[in-house]
């Protein structure tokens, strides 16, 4: 996230990242956190607020260097000030001005939004202001490593860490009665080297400003006279906070975790610290990934999970459910890159969660349960291991190798039909490149019985093709690209197949994109069901992610995206069960359910017609289906 900024009504408002996709974000003043769409896709982001409540992004465009002021406005952009052409800094109104930065932004109680702007090869910024109908002003320079501060009156105030000379200095813009500005400096005893990066002013004081101190992990009230008073322990680095106005509040963006456990899934999370610190306050999360998250066995809500690296489940008859989870565990007391596999979970339909002693190696892909065991697959040998169910003798043993297993990257599919036949689908590259495009591939399906014997039903393994005589879209199989297949029973068996075709380029030698499709199978009967592409900013982040079918509910077929569980039916297409149509960035939770059903990492069939398990963030759902 970047761009912090409350408006006047306590909305906070900023820019979210994930991967390539790009959103504005708000969190209202109850915790509810909308996105919305930001496109064209945008570079260089900040923002601030300004006296009329618009939100402004400072961004540039593709390709290009100037930065833009815009205001963000029914989900569009509208350029308030610069242009996108680079060149030396210009005062102006609207495209007349030019800019080369927009960082520090504040909104001062003068009404104009001030910002630290550095022109071309020079040292120290230019302090500039923007108005409200986008005329900019430079003001006077500004010392390098400077950030501005707004005082308790709404006045500007400067922040300049002075490396070289080991000190920081604190200054307030000043206007002389003949309409010049300078800078005063003010009186302080901040320590030179080591210090508290400040913030926000402290509501109510006076020159008393929240400020983060790196070295303990603690967000303080700091006056400029030295003295530090409520202290809040962090449990990770702070990178950005600003203060609610309507009650003085805090709210810091930064991580669940300390710095040396994070790692590249570590979720950011916003945290929101009272103004006045009681005895037994601590800093809660507001919006972003609970901290609640671990490997603990229990009842209900006394369980913990770590879903962040993704897990897999299967489902019993008989209504227990069996997860394992790819994030492995921390060895206490050792550097944060040594881990030991986490234990394979069970769970009952009560909610009772037991460890197996067998572990999970986030090596390892998928899960299934057939012939009486558990399996996975070892894409290290191109190995199927099966383990015992038992809580007390459940060590994995290798059982049927195979190199159709292999495909481009591991198989895709490990599913147990409703006679309770393994099957497996994997891919294949289907033409011969140096570089091979995201999702590329001819699938294979097959199957495993119970003595280990594999057989392909559906593809050919030695079908390579070059990109010269890869098929045309129309004339490629239905097989192709299958992401996920599931089974009904009865006396005819339906199979139904989720597949995400590749959308090739003219020359068909590079993926531009990807359509998801679902085909229904019965005897020699094939549908083929198209279904909407909701990421369509980046279809490396895929669309569906898998399929589940319940015994009871033939002709239903239930698919999870990255943040949302659906119902397809011939008669009524596709519904959205709970959850949202649209990904959001990682670890934001939203309000109660449905909306709440955010970061789907798997569902399972429930313990009776009327319930899916989906793992959800941290936790492990019960799902109740409608008629």
């Amino acid at each position: 996230m970047t761009g912090h900024a409350f408006d006047s009504k306590g909305n906070l408002w900023f820019v979210g990242w994930n991967s390539s996709e790009q959103r504005v974000g708000r969190v209202s003043a109850d915790g509810t956190l909308s996105y919305f769409a930001l496109s064209p896709q945008k570079g260089d982001i900040s923002g601030v607020v300004d006296a009329q409540d618009r939100y402004l992004i400072a961004h540039t465009v593709h390709n290009t260097t100037g930065v833009l002021v815009s205001l963000f406005s029914n989900e569009g952009l509208v350029t308030l000030a610069g242009q996108s052409i680079e060149g030396p800094l210009q005062d102006g109104k609207g495209p007349t001005a030019r800019i080369r930065s927009f960082e520090s932004p504040l909104l001062a109680s003068d009404g104009l939004v001030y910002f630290l702007d550095r022109p071309s090869n020079a040292l120290g910024y230019t302090l500039r202001a923007v108005s409200q109908d986008g005329t900019v002003t430079s003001v006077l320079p500004v010392p390098d490593n400077s950030r501005l501060v707004a005082s308790a009156t709404g006045a500007v105030r400067r922040f300049t860490d002075d490396v070289q000379n080991s000190r920081v200095e604190w200054a307030e813009l000043t206007l002389s009665p003949l309409g010049g500005y300078s800078w005063t400096v003010l009186s302080h005893s901040w320590q030179g080297v080591g210090h508290p990066e400040p913030f926000a002013p402290v509501k109510g004081a006076v020159d008393t400003y929240w400020a983060f101190d790196s070295a303990s992990n603690t967000l303080a009230h700091y006056a400029l006279d030295g003295t530090r008073s409520d202290i809040w322990p962090m449990p990770g680095w702070v990178s950005t906070a600003v203060s609610n106005p309507t009650n003085g509040n805090l709210v810091a963006s930064g991580s669940a975790e300390p710095e040396g456990a994070q790692t590249t899934e570590s979720p950011g999370v916003l945290f929101v610290l009272d103004r006045m610190k009681g005895a037994n306050a601590v800093a809660r999360p507001w919006v972003g990934l609970s901290e609640q998250r671990g490997y603990v066995d229990g009842t209900g809500g006394a369980a913990r999970f770590d879903f962040v690296r993704g897990a897999y489940a299967t489902a019993d008859a008989s209504g227990p459910i069996y997860v394992a989870t790819l994030a492995e565990i921390p060895l206490q007391g050792t550097p944060p890159n040594r881990t030991t596999p986490t234990p394979l979970r069970v769970i009952t339909p009560a909610g009772q969660v037991t460890s197996l002693s067998s572990t999970f190696s986030s090596g390892y892909q998928h899960l299934a349960s057939a012939y009486g065991y558990l399996v996975t697959h070892n894409p290290a040998n191109n190995t199927l291991l099966r383990a015992s169910k038992s809580a007390g003798n459940s060590a994995w043993e290798s059982w049927v190798t195979s190199p159709l297993f292999a495909g481009v990257s591991g198989l895709k599919v490990l599913r147990t039909d409703s006679t309770g036949l393994l099957w497996f689908a994997t891919r294949t590259l289907p033409f011969v490149l140096d570089s091979r495009p995201y999702g590329s591939g001819t699938s294979l399906i097959g199957t495993v019985s119970a003595s280990g014997q594999v057989q392909v039903v559906v593809g050919d393994p030695q079908l390579i093709h070059t990109a010269a005589s890869y098929p045309p879209l129309d004339q490629r199989p239905w097989y192709m690209d299958v992401t996920d297949i599931a089974f009904e029973g009865g006396s005819s068996p339906v199979w139904w197949v989720l597949c995400n075709r590749p959308v090739l380029s003219e020359e068909r030698t590079r993926l531009v994109g990807s359509v998801p499709e679902l085909v229904r199978l019965e005897g020699n009967n094939r549908q083929s069901f198209a279904l909407p592409s909701f990421n369509v900013q980046s279809f490396i982040s895929g669309h569906y992610h898998q399929l589940c079918t319940l015994p009871s509910r033939p002709g239903e077929v239930f698919l999870s995206s990255a943040c949302g569980v659906y119902r397809f039916t011939v008669a009524k297409g596709l519904e959205l069960l709970a959850g949202q149509n649209q990904p959001t960035p990682v670890g934001v939770r939203l309000g109660s359910l449905p909306a709440s059903l955010n970061l789907v990492k798997f569902i399972s069939p429930g313990p009776d017609a009327n319930s899916l398990y989906v793992g959800s963030e941290n936790s492990v759902l019960r799902l109740n289906l409608p008629a």
